[in-house]
């Protein structure tokens, strides 16, 4: 009868047999020498335990010995101290003591030795301690006398005495156990290095009759899997999805440098299933079906480690141009300029799709485009009418199903709110290229990402903005201020020297204000200000500088024009001033005029300061004239 392939474990198991014997007599073996050099270790340790407590002892009744004779002596109370607090402690070591005599060899004698030591002891405290102390405070000659008596010394030293030779008997215990275990640790090495010897002798006999089976019958399964790892992968560079290499987010700056990072590699593909057919033992049998299937499922899973490095290698190049935006974001200095980065960027970092991002204007009460790319229309709506920023949510096509399209948009479009620190700042809406199809699961896990990176630099644009605005306008007329002014006239001076060009400043101050302010109050006075800084505003073409340097003063500067065309421009202004109807709190505040003068660039007038100093004085001329007129320089 045919029964097969033998076993591999019955073929084991009968060569085992001596090896488990052997080992089994050799732990009973060395367990007992442990157990014996354990005890005698034990031994040891709670000798020197006694010794020590015996020392502590001896220095309890040192100490309170030396602070007795320290206060009979000086009468200071402060001598007493290591006399409290040795006789504070004195009962704990004597329990200590007693604990520890208890596991001696000879337990009753040691008691009774510790019973006579606390004896002495207690008499001591008795008779000497507590008298001297008593009679120091009243009679200290008496207390002298008590001293002289040496009772208390021949006390003390039977109490040394009985300690001292304690001890010795501990000592000599302490030196026994510790030569005990001394040679029981030999035993122990012996019987180790018996007992291994013997061990790796049989052991080695064994091993060679079990390699002699099974090396038999693996040459192949070796061969095998040497022939499975001989088959290596080799890198090639990849590249991010939808960037050729070397392209970067600034077309201008050149090939980006090569991308050598190992988790930037995808690997070769070379290779067929490794097989090997095996005789001998069962288990060889199984063994062989087991490794054709490891190398199948092995080479499935290098060719999904090859696609995750792939991806990985095209999520870090991504992460790279998503750092290069937030780095030229941070270095643009007005939402224009941000603008015009993300216009660039945008495409890269979401290749294949179309888009538009919008932000609020002024009142917040529009979302205006600021950018789009691909073919994606620029749509101005209200923010009411997005869903997206309704929810304070993404909304994707597939979750606004029932929810009927936003103003001005069909197709599927994915919509993400921009947020910053509590603040809705706009609008990014984005589609694939092919209006036909949806934005493919890799794009759309992109997309917080860069909404998280564009809402970030918004914020901080929008700030820059609002923070320079607040640092060159004067806070009630909307004009710039003094310095702002200042910085522009230098600027423009020097610009006309070089090119050429004419340049005035008029210079304008309201007529009799004082009185205005002290007749209607400031708020009127205010009032009247806005309104003439709107009518300046009015007054002043594309390219000037309309200014007000501080309180009832205002300035134009007007590059490129001349004198003439300034002292018309101030007319103009003077006629249109003097015609408001102006009333505040319902009450008319009367006409207002203003006093202007005029001055132009020119070689009396030839820097910002004496620019500045002829239009004043042109100011002051019309004013000595009458008021409500315009003076030239």
């Amino acid at each position: 009868m045919d029964t097969g392939p033998v076993p591999l474990r019955r073929l084991l198991l009968l060569t085992q047999f001596p090896l488990w014997a052997l080992t089994i007599l050799s732990f009973v073996f060395l367990l007992g020498a442990l157990d014996a050099r354990v005890q005698a270790t034990n031994d040891a340790t709670q000798a020197r335990v006694r010794i020590e407590n015996l020392s502590d002892l001896l220095v309890r009744v040192l100490d309170m010995e030396t602070g007795v004779r320290g206060y009979v002596i000086a009468g200071d109370p402060v001598f007493l101290e290591p006399y409290q607090s040795a006789r504070a402690a004195l009962p704990g070591d004597l329990l200590a003591l007693r604990d520890t005599m208890r596991l001696s060899g000879t337990p009753e004698q040691n008691a009774r030795n510790v019973d006579r030591i606390e004896t002495l002891i207690f008499r001591w405290l008795a008779e000497i301690a507590t008298p001297e102390i008593n009679l120091r405070a009243t009679d200290p000659d008496a207390a002298a006398e008590l001293v002289r008596s040496q009772r208390g010394k021949k006390l003390l030293d039977a109490t040394r005495a009985q300690i001292a030779a304690l001890n010795a008997r501990e000592t000599q215990a302490l030196q026994d156990r510790e030569a005990e275990a001394v040679r029981q640790l030999e035993r122990l090495r012996l019987a180790l290095l018996l007992a291994g010897s013997v061990l790796v002798l049989l052991g080695l006999v064994n091993a060679l009759a079990q390699a002699g089976l099974i090396t038999r019958y693996l040459g192949n399964l070796t061969r095998a899997a040497q022939r499975l790892t001989d088959a290596a992968p080799t890198p090639t560079p990849a590249h991010a999805p939808g960037l050729s290499p070397g392209s970067s987010l600034s077309p201008e700056s050149g090939p980006a440098p090569a991308d050598d990072t190992p988790g930037a590699a995808t690997l070769e593909r070379r290779r067929a299933p490794v097989t090997v057919q095996v005789g001998g033992p069962r288990e060889f049998r199984e063994l062989a079906g087991t490794f054709n299937l490891m190398s199948q499922r092995l080479q499935a899973a290098q060719q999904e480690a090859r696609d995750r490095a792939d991806q990985l290698a095209q999520r870090n190049t991504w992460m790279r141009s998503l750092g290069e935006l937030s780095d030229a974001m941070q270095a643009a200095r007005s939402l224009d300029e941000g603008a015009r980065i993300l216009e660039r960027a945008l495409p890269l970092l979401l290749p294949g799709t179309r888009g538009a991002l919008s932000h609020h204007n002024a009142s917040r009460n529009l979302l205006v485009p600021l950018l789009h790319w691909g073919d994606e229309a620029a749509v101005t709506h209200a923010p009411d009418h997005c869903w997206a920023l309704r929810r304070g949510e993404v909304q994707h096509p597939d979750n606004r199903r029932f929810a009927p399209p936003c103003p001005g948009q069909s197709g599927a479009y994915t919509c993400l709110p921009l947020f910053s620190h509590g603040e809705t700042l706009g609008l990014l809406r984005v589609a694939n290229a092919d209006p036909d199809q949806p934005l493919p699961d890799t794009t759309r896990a992109l997309l917080p990402g860069v909404a998280r990176q564009i809402a970030l630099a918004l914020a901080s644009l929008r700030l820059q903005d609002r923070l320079l605005q607040q640092s060159i306008r004067d806070p009630l007329t909307g004009l710039f201020n003094r310095r702002h002014l200042e910085d522009v006239m230098n600027e423009q001076v020097a610009l006309a020297h070089a090119e050429g060009r004419p340049l005035s400043l008029i210079a304008l101050d309201v007529d009799h204000f004082k009185r205005l302010n002290d007749t209607f109050g400031h708020d009127a006075g205010d009032a009247a200000l806005v309104r003439i800084s709107a009518a300046l505003k009015d007054a002043a073409p594309p390219g000037s500088t309309p200014a007000r340097p501080g309180g009832e003063e205002f300035s134009l500067l007007l590059p490129g024009t001349d004198e003439s065309g300034a002292a018309a421009i101030a007319e103009n202004l003077r006629a249109q001033v003097a015609a408001l109807d102006l009333r505040h709190a319902g009450i008319a505040l009367g006409q207002i005029t203003l006093s202007l003068g005029v001055a132009t660039l020119n070689a009396d007038a030839a820097t910002p300061a004496a620019l500045t100093v002829a239009a004043d004085q042109a100011l002051y001329a019309a004013k000595r004239q009458g008021r409500n007129r315009v003076e030239l320089a």
